[in-house]
């Protein structure tokens, strides 16, 4: 890909290597603010240079989306220094992120936003590398209103006036803000707001508040914007841009945030494992959404990958599976695939939920069909775009990207859990006008059931 005025090539290479000079670096940050797709390309190549460092890249595989999806939230979901700052080996892409971060969230630098009033304190630091390889900073330090900390790699832990305790794993950017709230604009935290004046501990991200309301989450923020919360203790409100409440998040359950205007938001539940499909909040399989088979308003289709399941439509058929372990009555992949549902026209979408159900009759830790991990697209038009191109090449819409290992914190098989939901709404009730949906798939999982709820669009005549 080509862009005027600047070698973007060289000048991507060049500032991932750490051999930028200061004429190509004003260059290139001109033009990632001027224009949206060369801030997309080099976000993403930014993404397979620290792939590439720490031996992460599948090449066959790898898209923009999946990279940039993957990179803050992938491995130990509550990493230690080693195993979170190994996705980034040079302090050079920590840089090549940081102007990436400011050119979308306009970061003001820290003697702006810096008042002098000490609101934290860095009580602990493990393994770190500083973006800024002039730092200074040691334990014991007091942090002020304002002050930017930057990781490149390893953790620290900030111990604010109101008793909440933070820790910080790299690469990470992090500003105080009061005594009792910070704004995290890219990386993972996990807080702790254990004493009385700390609870409602306020975390700002580009495009939500979460508020504690009980005593422990974590959060996590990739460099386009993507959030994810867990929430391990008590509850969490969210807060969207503007004043849009989404339902409370509780103990156990997790939420996706991703960028843009319409908030879209991915809840992801545990059922209880039976063919009811009960789940804390999520409603069970539907035969009265809009895409139901039996109101033939929708067709679905398998468009790519090497397809197993006995039929694509059994996940419009408005029921789950029977029992765990249903081949039969699932669909899915050898490892990788694409689903295309058609709704006829474009529709108003205000909700679409997907189920998965698998566990071995014997094997007990056997779950590895139950993992919901996928990217979903939406198209408006009339005329299907060109299915052989990569979707964010052929203008589809990204709606939403779901790891559903991630939410649960998946680390050993046991921990999975064997009956999934998913559930993708928009913070207004609104994800946008489509008539088509693509799901990229990974992973061979057992989906029973895609619903998805809507209403036509009002014809002007």
């Amino acid at each position: 890909m080509k862009f005027p005025s600047i070698d973007f090539d060289n000048a991507v290479a060049q500032l991932c290597h750490g051999t930028v000079n200061d004429e190509v670096l004003v260059r290139l940050h001109e033009l990632l603010q001027a224009d949206p797709s060369a801030r997309d390309e080099y976000l993403w190549r930014v993404e397979v240079h620290g792939k590439l460092g720490a031996g992460q890249i599948d090449f066959q595989h790898l898209s923009a989306d999946e990279a940039t999806a993957d990179r803050i939230f992938e491995g130990d979901p509550r990493p230690t220094a080693t195993a979170l700052g190994r996705t980034y080996t040079s302090l050079a892409v920590g840089a090549a992120l940081v102007i990436a971060i400011g050119v979308y969230w306009n970061i003001p630098s820290n003697s702006d936003d810096s008042t002098g009033e000490v609101v934290a304190q860095l009580t602990e630091l493990n393994d770190i590398q500083w973006m800024d390889s002039t730092e200074q900073t040691a334990a014991g330090d007091s942090i002020t209103i304002g002050e930017r900390i930057e990781l490149a790699s390893g953790s620290a832990e900030l111990r604010f006036s109101s008793g909440a305790r933070m820790e910080v794993f790299g690469p990470a950017i992090l500003q105080p803000l009061t005594s009792n709230s910070a704004r995290l604009l890219m990386g993972q935290v996990q807080l702790f707001a254990e004493t009385p004046e700390s609870k409602g501990f306020t975390l700002q991200t580009p495009s939500t508040n979460f508020v504690d309301i009980g005593t422990a989450f974590r959060a996590a923020v990739a460099p386009d914007g993507l959030c994810l919360l867990e929430v391990s203790e008590g509850e969490v409100d969210v807060v969207m841009q503007g004043t849009e409440v989404v339902p409370r998040v509780r103990a156990g359950e997790s939420l996706y945030v991703e960028p843009g205007e319409r908030g879209v938001t991915t809840r992801i539940e545990q059922g209880e494992g039976t063919p009811a499909f009960q789940f804390p909040t999520i409603a069970p399989p539907s035969s009265e959404d809009y895409a139901d088979r039996a109101l033939a308003n929708a067709s679905i289709r398998v468009v790519h990958g090497q397809f197993i399941g006995h039929s694509a439509d059994v996940l419009l058929d408005g029921t789950g599976q029977s029992h765990q372990d249903a081949p039969q009555e699932s669909a899915f992949f050898e490892r990788r695939g694409g689903f295309l549902i058609d709704l006829g026209k474009a529709i108003s979408i205000s909700r679409i939920n997907s189920y998965s159900w698998h566990q071995h009759e014997t094997i007990e830790e056997h779950r590895n069909r139950a993992q919901q991990r996928f990217t979903l697209y939406g198209y408006s038009g009339d005329d299907l775009p060109d299915l052989t191109l990569r979707p964010d090449k052929a203008g589809w819409t990204r709606i939403a990207r779901v790891n559903s290992d991630q939410s649960f914190e998946v680390q050993q098989l046991l921990d999975r859990p064997a009956q999934q939901a998913c559930s993708i709404t928009g913070s207004d009730g609104d994800i946008g006008q489509f008539r088509y949906l693509l799901w990229e798939i990974r992973r061979g999982t057992f989906y029973g059931e895609i619903d998805v709820y809507g209403t036509p669009q009002v014809s002007d005549n």
